[in-house]
């Protein structure tokens, strides 16, 4: 079932079966607002903590929002002026999408959504639909010009924490990188072996757990290197509930996480961040030698599934 809804002030789409809801707002960035699993009353997505959400505008920041919901980072995660050729590109701070008005239609049992980009001469299309007890989600970006575009894209999911949740990274994850400073994990680029370190208090730093929300930190690191298996995820003990995430490895080579655990605004969330690019920014990621360009002409195409089981 589809139906149109009001969510929070906004236009929804709201897709339903037997196992799932989604909602779907295509004139905020085409965010995924919600999947809640019906029989077990669970809802995975951190929510907007406002009865309303306001609309950004391009180069917004993208703190000063909601910071909730399932929201794609394209064509960056971190604002960046970049000398590109004979041109100088303005990334806004987490992407052109998040701010996005969407033109929608409903196909079949999809809810289409198409977004021509104001910045760089690139059409943005993703597709939604429930299959079981998962929701799908394909992507077509297509380099609409003529020259070649360097560009990131990043599952920005903020899931909601709760302390004794486990974190399922991909197998043969061995070890992590820091990507931001941190009291615990100190200088951006220091590596640790994954699941357990010692942190810089000398104490165990579990990387497949999340902090309690009174520690007010926030953390964010990488898998170490390409993943080779497309599969992360979160078990909720208390719900008996566990989200897999499916993805493409040859198109979403990397993997980031994001952790506030009362460090932002009080929130607690968390976030497995699927990317082509290592890391944040197109210049981190071409110094890294880990940037994706996509030609004129071409399109991106990948698809992941999000799995409440």
């Amino acid at each position: 079932m589809i139906e149109k809804i009001n969510f929070k002030g906004c236009l929804g789409i709201r897709l339903e079966n037997k196992f799932l809801q989604a909602v779907i707002l295509p004139y905020l960035g085409g965010k995924v607002a919600s999947l809640y699993r019906k029989d077990k009353t669970f809802e995975l997505l951190f929510q907007n903590k406002s009865d309303t959400y306001r609309k950004p505008k391009l180069h917004d920041s993208f703190a000063d929002y909601d910071a909730a919901g399932f929201d794609d980072a394209f064509p960056s995660i971190d604002a960046d002026q970049v000398i590109y050729k004979k041109w100088s590109l303005s990334y806004p701070d987490h992407g052109e999408i998040w701010s996005a008005k969407f033109k929608y239609s409903i196909v079949d049992e999809a809810v289409v959504l198409t977004y021509q980009s104001r910045l760089f001469r690139y059409m943005y299309c993703k597709k939604l639909w429930l299959q079981g007890n998962r929701l799908c989600c394909e992507y077509d970006i297509k380099n609409t010009g003529s020259e070649t575009f360097p560009c990131i894209w990043a599952m920005h999911c903020l899931i909601r924490c709760e302390e004794n949740m486990e974190l399922i990274f991909p197998q043969g994850t061995n070890h992590v990188i820091n990507v931001q400073t941190s009291d615990f994990l100190g200088n951006i680029g220091n590596v640790y072996p994954y699941p357990v370190a010692e942190d810089l208090t000398g104490q165990k730093f579990l990387f497949n757990k999340v902090k309690p929300v009174s520690s007010r930190i926030t953390n964010k690191y990488y898998v170490l290197g390409k993943i080779k298996e497309g599969t992360c995820g979160v078990y909720y003990p208390d719900h008996n509930i566990r989200y897999i995430l499916f993805f493409d490895t040859e198109k979403l080579p990397y993997l980031g996480f994001w952790v506030t655990a009362g460090g932002f605004r009080g929130d607690y969330n968390c976030a497995l961040e699927p990317t082509n690019g290592f890391y944040d920014n197109i210049e981190t990621a071409k110094k890294n030698n880990k940037l994706y360009f996509l030609p004129p002409g071409n399109t991106l195409h990948f698809s992941l599934q999000m799995e409440l089981k």
